[in-house]
């Protein structure tokens, strides 16, 4: 959404500086964040930019169930959470997002500007006779992710929610309503962090974010800079930084988000053409090197050895991990090379591959 004056005030006051983006990029020490949070502190960010979509109507699960890579059926109860992707008919992404089954209603937590950018004009395009409603409600929703060990007993606390916080499952979600504004939580998984992103309307911006920043005492405000450190070090890959329209989910470790029991859905062909006869031509893979200097995220991946040949991948995304006390990046690296534990070497610098994070093993 287009950030309000009030709410951009608001973070301001607590020293936020703001990227060409318009998102917060840190609250003057991004380092000092992270310790904080690394020291077990409770994180709040800033999530308002990213878009929301809602999904309702008589045909909605039906419809959709055709159109992404996981099994919607999986959701019948309310509460329930997915990690999904949206294909195209080369099997390649058009979008990830993270679905949420609450009353009536899927909400679609996705990448700021994937719905402006292409991705509802393709979902409505694709309704025909299907009594089916899409909202976009991103210029009217607000967002704050709550990161650290003390998340989901301070969320769980501030509201009289539907399900209790600390038993949601990965992007499983529950319902409030705190002093006249409804409230929505969902289970994120964007780091190793225990992590929940608030979502409400816009226009109560500044009141939840004030009421949450007083209920949980102590806080740390941080920005991108340190969520995408956070991301990356953890192996979280994110659509529009690793994922585009030349990768297939397979490629990029989304098994958690394909269902190969499903009925037919957009691409489906490739997709199990891919896991019944052969490996992915490439694999996204954490990048952990021996150097406290990040390359540049387009840096070139070669084998140990053949660095005056032919390249076997290539760096997307790269930070400063102080957590490992060195670089880590995340990059595609082609079949034959792509081993977890394989070595590498990235702009002269050698790496060992490391696997992403597990989206199963985090219940």
């Amino acid at each position: 959404m287009a950030r309000t004056e009030a709410v951009r005030q608001f973070l301001e006051e607590r020293g936020a500086e703001f990227d060409d983006s318009g998102r917060v990029a840190h609250f003057g020490d991004p380092d000092d964040e992270y310790q904080r949070i690394a020291d077990g502190g409770l994180g709040l960010v800033d999530r308002g930019q990213r878009d929301t979509l809602v999904v309702h109507g008589p045909d909605a699960v039906p419809w959709l169930q055709g159109l992404v890579t996981n099994d919607l059926h999986e959701l019948v109860e309310e509460g329930s959470g997915q990690r999904n992707a949206v294909i195209n008919k080369t099997g390649r992404f058009v979008s990830d997002m993270r679905v949420l089954h609450i009353p009536e209603l899927l909400v679609i937590d996705l990448e700021p500007g994937v719905l402006s950018g292409g991705l509802y004009s393709h979902l409505r395009g694709q309704i025909i006779r299907e009594e089916v409603e899409l909202t976009d409600r991103s210029e009217h929703s607000a967002r704050i992710g709550v990161y650290g060990t003390a998340a989901a007993t301070t969320l769980d606390s501030f509201a009289d929610w539907s399900h209790p916080i600390a038993e949601l499952g990965p992007f499983d979600g529950t319902w409030a309503r705190r002093g006249g504004v409804d409230l929505i939580v969902q289970r994120m998984i964007w780091n190793e962090l225990p992590g929940f992103e608030l979502l409400f309307g816009a226009d109560a911006a500044v009141d939840v974010h004030q009421q949450l920043e007083e209920h949980a005492g102590e806080v740390t405000w941080f920005g991108s800079n340190l969520f995408e450190t956070l991301r990356i070090e953890a192996g979280v890959p994110r659509f529009g930084v690793e994922l585009d329209d030349k990768v297939i989910p397979l490629e990029a470790g989304f098994d958690d988000a394909i269902s190969f029991e499903k009925g037919c859905y957009l691409g489906q062909e490739i997709i199990a053409r891919l896991d019944t006869r052969g490996t992915p031509a490439k694999l996204l893979r954490r990048i952990v090197l021996e150097s406290d200097e990040p390359p540049q995220p387009t840096a070139s991946i070669y084998a140990p050895g053949k660095e005056d040949g032919r390249s076997i991948g290539t760096l997307k995304s790269v930070v400063f991990s102080p957590k490992l006390g060195a670089a880590v990046g995340l990059g595609f690296v082609k079949r034959n090379h792509n081993d977890v534990g394989e070595t590498v070497i990235v702009d002269g610098i050698e790496g060992t591959l490391k696997p992403l994070v597990d989206m199963t093993g985090l219940d």
